[in-house]
C-alpha cells in the first residue's frame, strides 16, 4: 500500500497538484488506522490526507484510478513473487471498485464532498524561498496605511475638542483680544496613530501552498508598530518573534528552518490561542491588534476555539482575520473555525489586502482613519463573564 501511496503522489504531482512528503506520510499514516478492505474508507483517507482543495477531488478520483490499475498490472508481472498476506489481494479488489466507483454517473460520488484534515502532528523542517525584498514596496505601503487604520494608541498629533486636555498656548493667544480675560478654555485631544500588533500564522498542511508568501508577511509586518509579536502554529504554538526581528531576509529564513519543524501539520487553532493565553497572555491589552493569517481550518475542538476567541476579544483592542480563501468570489466563511471565530472578529478580509491596494480598500476602505471598535460585541462578552460569577 505504500508504494501505491508513493505511486499516486508522483502522479498527482505530475498534474500539477502540490503533494509533497508531509501528505504522503500523513496518507501512509491514515491507512495504518482505517480498514483497506473497505473502499470507501481506503478512499477518503488518501483523499483527504493528499488533496486539501475539495475542488481537485475528481482530479484524485482519476489519478486514484490510474495508479490502482498500474500497481495491479505492475503485481501481476511480478509473477506471484509477492508473499501472500492480507494485502495481497487487495489492489485487484480495489482498482475494480475504483473502476465501478468512479463512473460519472455515479450520484453518491457527485454529491457528496467530505472535506477533512488530519489533526496528527508531522515534524517537517522546510527548505525556504530566499525573499525579493524588491517586490516588497507595495506591501510595505500597505502596511503603513493599515497602521493608521488599526490605530489604537494616540500620537503627537493634536486636534482641538471640546473635551481633552487643556491647550494653554492656544488660550493665551485667544485671550489677546480680550485684554488677556481668559473667556474660554481651549483643548485638545491627541489623535491615534499608533497600535501595537500581534500576529498568529498559520503554517498547517492547508496553507502550504501560501508558505512563500507567508514568509514575506512575516518579514512585512515586523516593522509594523514598535511592538510587534509573531507567533506560528498548527498543532501547537511557537514564538519566532525574536527570529522576525532580524534584519537579513536570507539570515531569518535560516533560523526559521531550524527552529520551526511543524510545517504542514494539522489543525489546532483553539489548542495554540489557549497556549498564547496561559504563557503569554500578560503581553497583550487593550492597545493591541491580533492578526490572525489562517484559512479556518480546525481539527480541534470548536467549544475551545470559541472561548479562546472571547478571551482575546476581552483582552485586545481588535482582531483582524485574513483567509486566503476570502479573496475568491462568493467566498462564505463556512469552515468550524470561521464559524467559532466570526462573531470576536472585527475585520475578515483576503491575504490579497496586504499585496494590492485595491483589495486593500475593499476590506477596509480609503479612510485612512483608525477603525470605529465594536462596543455592542464587548459589552456583550462582558455580560457574559459577569453571569460567571
Amino acid at each position: 500500500m505504500y508504494e501505491l501511496v508513493v505511486v499516486l503522489s508522483r502522479k498527482l504531482r505530475d498534474f500539477g497538484l502540490k503533494v509533497g512528503v508531509s501528505e504522503s506520510i500523513d496518507a501512509c499514516n491514515a491507512l495504518k488506522v482505517v480498514d483497506r478492505n473497505d473502499f470507501t474508507q481506503f478512499k477518503t483517507a488518501l483523499k483527504v490526507t493528499m488533496i486539501k482543495d475539495y475542488t481537485k477531488y475528481n482530479v484524485f478520483d482519476q489519478m486514484l484510478d490510474e495508479s490502482l490499475t498500474d500497481y495491479v498490472e505492475r503485481a501481476g508481472d511480478s509473477g506471484g513473487e509477492e508473499e501472500e498476506g492480507e494485502d495481497s489481494g487487495e489492489p485487484s479488489e480495489m482498482s475494480s471498485k475504483t473502476r465501478q466507483d468512479s463512473r460519472p454517473g455515479d450520484k453518491d460520488q457527485q454529491n457528496v464532498k467530505v472535506v477533512m484534515y488530519s489533526p496528527m502532528e508531522v515534524l517537517n523542517r522546510r527548505q525556504l524561498k530566499p525573499i525579493e525584498v524588491q517586490s516588497l514596496r507595495e506591501g510595505k505601503r500597505i502596511v503603513k496605511r493599515l497602521r493608521r487604520r488599526l490605530a489604537l494608541l494616540s500620537g503627537r498629533r493634536t486636534r482641538p475638542s471640546k473635551k481633552g486636555e487643556v491647550d494653554f498656548v492656544k488660550t493665551f493667544r485667544q485671550s489677546l483680544s480680550t485684554i488677556g480675560e481668559i473667556i474660554e478654555l481651549k483643548r485638545f485631544t491627541r489623535v491615534k496613530s499608533r497600535a501595537r500588533l500581534l500576529v498568529f500564522i498559520d503554517i498547517s498542511g492547508s496553507m502550504d501552498s501560501y508558505t512563500d508568501w507567508l514568509v514575506r508577511s512575516m518579514y512585512v509586518l515586523r516593522k509594523f508598530a514598535s511592538r510587534c509579536e509573531i507567533f506560528l502554529f498548527s498543532t501547537r504554538l511557537v514564538r519566532v518573534t525574536d527570529i522576525a526581528n532580524i534584519a537579513s531576509p536570507a539570515e531569518m529564513i535560516v533560523k526559521l528552518h531550524e527552529r520551526v519543524d511543524i510545517w504542514g501539520s494539522g489543525t489546532r487553532i483553539g489548542h495554540s490561542f489557549r497556549t498564547f493565553l496561559e504563557d503569554y497572555g500578560n503581553l497583550v491589552d487593550r492597545t493591541w491588534v491580533i492578526m490572525v493569517i489562517s484559512d479556518g481550518w480546525d481539527t480541534g475542538e470548536p467549544e475551545l476555539l470559541t472561548s479562546s476567541m472571547e478571551r482575546l476579544r476581552m483582552k485586545v483592542g481588535r482582531i483582524i482575520w485574513l483567509n486566503p480563501h476570502a479573496d475568491k468570489p462568493n467566498f462564505k466563511p463556512m469552515t468550524i473555525g470561521m464559524l467559532a471565530a466570526l462573531p470576536y472578529i472585527d475585520v475578515l478580509a483576503g491575504t490579497s489586502a496586504l499585496e494590492d491596494l485595491p483589495s486593500y480598500i475593499r476590506f477596509f476602505g480609503r479612510s485612512i482613519k483608525p477603525l470605529k471598535p465594536k462596543w455592542y460585541k464587548r459589552e456583550a462578552q462582558i455580560s457574559r463573564a459577569f453571569a460567571y460569577f
